[in-house]
């Protein structure tokens, strides 16, 4: 998929597609807030982050994140920490502008079958 023809087809405004660049096998989002969060408990310092970066080729592993969690947004929320690489704790932080690119970003490239929820 063409760089071009992925974001034409996304519906985003002129503001939220200059937030985001097509990487290849990645897409980088921008973040209009960034998130800062613990890695763990056992790290002492905070991270931020700036922006997020997700993978586009869905695989079970990422799907399965998403059978963790109870309900639509903590579905959502666990899919896309899964395909940034960012723990779960830190999606808790995402501002809901952002999260909504970002689940625009990523239903191109999710099944039929999640994009519609039919069975």
């Amino acid at each position: 998929m063409s760089n071009a023809s992925y974001l034409d087809t996304l519906d985003l405004s002129d503001e939220e597609r200059a937030r985001v660049q097509d990487l290849g096998d990645e897409v980088q989002v921008t973040l209009l807030e960034p998130i800062t969060y613990k890695h763990s408990k056992f790290d002492g310092g905070d991270r931020t982050l700036t922006e997020l970066r997700l993978v586009k080729k869905v695989k079970g592993k990422h799907m399965k994140a998403m059978d963790q969690t109870k309900g639509d947004i903590g579905q959502s929320l666990a899919l896309v920490a899964a395909l940034s690489g960012t723990p779960a704790n830190a999606m808790d932080e995402l501002d809901s502008r952002d999260m909504e690119v970002v689940l625009t970003l990523v239903e191109p490239f999710l099944p039929k079958r999640r994009r519609t929820g039919t069975p």
